[in-house]
């Protein structure tokens, strides 16, 4: 009887495809098993950020609703909102003659009924009876400083610096000069201005090139 020639090999090629199956399934078991632990893991941020939330609340629990939450953290943080021109009042007071400038304090005050901020410069110009402006506004003169919380009645002042004329150029004669009576006082993060009246008025220059006036952030006063 002649044996088929290559049927060695065919029983061998069939002896390894039977090991290599079983190989394949007991590694598939193992995979299984390996892949049911991943995908549990992998359920439990079912959101963006939820792997973080597993290990804070242990330190700081979230709040029971929005609104309790919301509360203290604004009070806790001094998250007061900046002074609208409607609750403040403004005056001029302190005015002092030196070397050649008038120094004097513009003051704001709180008159609202809630905590507000003033916190950098305001914007000033001198006016006319008639609430026009004379010359250029004022210019900014140092540093920005912290913002200042007025409680109700509180005040907070900005020095104002006014060179006499006389000592700029295109402010030597008194045809280029006049009298204003109230300074415009716009308070930070304000569009909305307020009058306050300058005792005596204060000679100005006209041209809008020259700068007469500068002003410091509010301080508390």
């Amino acid at each position: 009887m002649r044996t088929t020639p290559g049927r060695p090999a065919r029983l061998r090629l069939v002896a390894m495809m039977s090991l290599a199956v079983s190989i394949a399934a007991s590694v598939a078991g193992c995979g299984d098993a390996g892949d049911s632990t991943d995908s549990a893991s992998a359920s439990v941020p079912t959101s963006p950020g939820a792997s973080a939330a597993v290990s804070v609340p242990a330190l700081t629990p979230p709040p029971t609703s929005s609104v309790a939450g919301t509360a203290p953290s604004t009070a806790a943080s001094g998250d007061v909102a900046a002074c609208a021109a409607a609750g403040l009042t403004a005056a001029v007071d302190d005015l002092q003659g030196a070397a050649g400038h008038i120094y004097g304090r513009i003051v704001l005050t709180n008159t609202g009924s809630a905590p507000c901020v003033v916190a950098g410069f305001p914007g000033v110009s001198v006016v006319d009876e008639a609430g026009r402006q004379i010359g250029a506004a004022a210019d900014r003169n140092g540093p920005s400083g912290a913002p200042v919380t007025l409680a109700p009645g509180g005040r907070a002042g900005a020095t104002l610096a006014i060179t006499q004329p006389g000592l700029l150029p295109g402010c030597e004669s008194a045809d280029e000069t006049t009298r204003g009576t109230r300074l415009r006082v716009y308070p930070p993060e304000n569009r909305a201005s307020l009058l306050a009246e300058v005792p005596g008025g204060v000679q100005t220059c006209r041209d809008p090139a020259v700068h007469q006036l500068a002003v410091s952030t509010f301080e508390p006063v």
